[in-house]
Formats: C-alpha cells, sequence, structure tokens
C-alpha cells in the first residue's frame, strides 16, 4: 500500500510542477507560437496559460513598437534572399562573385556573420540598419547644432564691442 501512495503523490506532484512550468504563450500569425510577445506587437495575442501568472505590483512598460521603414525593410528582404541562398548551398564567396555593388557585398558579409533561422537574421539586419539611421540623424542634428555655435561665434566676433577708449574719443 505505501509503494501505490508514493507513486500516486510522485505522480500528482509531477502533474503540479507542468501547471507551474506553464507561461503565457502568444499567437503571432495563424501558425506562429512564441513565449514572447511578436515583433510587431499588433498581431500578437497572448494565449491563457494553465498555470495562474504572478501578478507583479508595477506593471511594466511594453517597449515600443517594432518599426521599420521602407529602405531597411527592403535591406531585410535582401537579407533573407541571400540566407535562402545559404540554405540551399552557396557558399559567401558564390554570392560575392554574382554581385558587383559593394553595398550588397557588406549586406553578404553581415549576413553570413549572424547565425540564426532567416526570420531571426532578416529582423537583426532590419535592427541594425534603424540604429544605424538613428545614429547618423543623431550625428546630423549634432552637425547642424555645432554649425549653428559656430555661426552665433563668428558674428559675435566680427562685431567686436566697444572699448572703454572708443567710448572716451566718441564724448
Amino acid at each position: 500500500m505505501k509503494p501505490f501512495l508514493l507513486n500516486l503523490l510522485a505522480c500528482a506532484l509531477l502533474y503540479c510542477a507542468q501547471a507551474a512550468i506553464a507561461a503565457t504563450t502568444y499567437r503571432c500569425s495563424s501558425n506562429s507560437f512564441q513565449d514572447t510577445p511578436c515583433l510587431n506587437y499588433s498581431h500578437s495575442k497572448p494565449l491563457k496559460s494553465a498555470a495562474k501568472t504572478v501578478t507583479n505590483p508595477e506593471p511594466t512598460k511594453a517597449p515600443a513598437p517594432y518599426v521599420v521603414d521602407a529602405d531597411c525593410k527592403q535591406r531585410g528582404d535582401a537579407a533573407k534572399k541571400i540566407m535562402w541562398q545559404r540554405q540551399v548551398g552557396k557558399t559567401k564567396e558564390q554570392q560575392l562573385e554574382a554581385t558587383q555593388d559593394t553595398p550588397t557585398h557588406a549586406l553578404i558579409s553581415e549576413v553570413y556573420n549572424q547565425r540564426g533561422t532567416v526570420v531571426e537574421v532578416r529582423n537583426n539586419v532590419e535592427l541594425a540598419c534603424m540604429q544605424q539611421k538613428e545614429k547618423d540623424k543623431l550625428a546630423a542634428q549634432l552637425l547642424l547644432a555645432a554649425n549653428k555655435l559656430k555661426r552665433h561665434d563668428n558674428s559675435t566676433a566680427a562685431t567686436p564691442e566697444p572699448t572703454a577708449t572708443g567710448k572716451a574719443n566718441k564724448n
């Protein structure tokens, strides 16, 4: 009788442990499920989990939606095509020989330096593109502000302030 009760207790504990491990699942598309919210957040639908989730007294802010402009989207699509070629067996050298322009060479090298699925590499390329655009935008703003300061300094240096001897001559 004791082994039966021990087996029953062990089964009950394992059953409860599985429910405790379960977490919220997000449905990103008709055939895609994951444990984190989807990148575009518009299609992310949380599904009910078997376990009760721990309520956080301070709700955390959701990160900003993942927005990609047209240029970065096009770069991501090109990276996806490069990854497809990589999956069918084309080497980096073969793809570099097939193209002539430098930006495509840089993209091929970037894609071959990353690991992951086609979607992960595409998302990483798009994200890197958006980050570079943000850096370029900030650099342009800094350059504009520096030019304004430089013009302001030159204009104040061009008009000297009257000195005490200049005031005495006018009087």
